[in-house]
């Protein structure tokens, strides 16, 4: 199994970073789309959507919300990001021991509530890279949060794995402890030092620039909690098996789903973009 993250990784990684720094956006924009449409696929699929033609046609409808996207002020469609995604921090912390209710955990097993969250925060994923990767720095600070948010996910197993002790949200994925945050913060908290040290930060001060990363880094963290929701609620273990090693697309970009966007907001809510 390590030998084929291993190997995965070494052919993805370098595409990826090729990808957001060498292609222009209306090229890169089709890469996306096509990392969308594929997680859309798993995540129908975790919802219980295995006939075909629904689901192709739902694919559709993506594709008509991406295009849709296009045409809507920006800074709304951000906003509305971080709203989302506010809800979702406030759910995970409100339930995340307990379990949800039985209001929201039938919501949660409700395929339109599901479709909608496809939907949606796969385009608005869509277009934030879109719209950070246009900006003089984005290719450089887009390329900055993936790195972020790799990060925290190694920081967060390895420093879980060796203090790991106090639950973060048991009843929705029990391996997570705070102790693993902490080693997320510690390690992009790093990251960001040296981002900030050869410019990436734009005109953000280093406060500003530390409080944006670590914000987006706890916003991710929530977003791979969103997806086990779904998948708890589903009884499924991986949302597909596209990669070897590493499970589906979906596994391995619900934590950018939500970083990108709130990372954005951050940035036009302080008129870095």
């Amino acid at each position: 199994m390590l030998k084929q993250r291993l190997i995965t990784a070494a052919i993805l990684i370098p595409l990826v970073v090729l990808g957001i720094l060498k292609l222009e956006t209306s090229q890169l924009q089709w890469f996306v789309s096509l990392v969308a449409v594929l997680a859309a696929w798993e995540w129908l699929s975790i919802i219980g959507i295995h006939d075909i033609a629904k689901r192709v046609t739902w694919i559709i409808g993506l594709f008509l919300a991406l295009i849709v996207s296009m045409y809507l002020p920006e800074i709304l469609l951000m906003i509305l990001a971080l709203g989302l995604w506010l809800t979702a921090t406030r759910l995970i912390l409100k339930y995340g021991h307990l379990g949800l209710p039985q209001d929201l955990a039938a919501l949660f097993r409700h395929s339109r509530f599901g479709i909608a969250c496809t939907i949606v925060l796969l385009t608005l994923f869509w277009i934030s890279v879109l719209t950070l990767h246009q900006t003089p720095l984005g290719p450089e600070q887009l390329l900055y949060v993936l790195v972020s948010v790799w990060l925290a996910d190694t920081g967060g197993y390895f420093a879980g794995k060796r203090w790991g002790k106090t639950p973060l949200a048991k009843a929705v994925s029990p391996n997570k402890t705070w102790q693993g945050v902490w080693g997320a913060i510690a390690l992009t908290s790093l990251w960001a030092l040296i981002a900030y040290g050869v410019g990436i930060n734009g005109d953000l001060s280093l406060l500003i620039w530390l409080l944006l990363t670590l914000f987006t880094v706890m916003i991710s963290i929530i977003g791979d909690l969103f997806e086990s929701l779904f998948k708890r609620s589903y009884n499924v273990k991986d949302s597909g098996n596209l990669l070897p090693g590493h499970g589906g697309i979906l596994d391995r970009i619900d934590s950018l789903i939500a970083a990108i966007p709130v990372f954005v907001a951050g940035l036009i809510l302080l008129g870095a973009i």
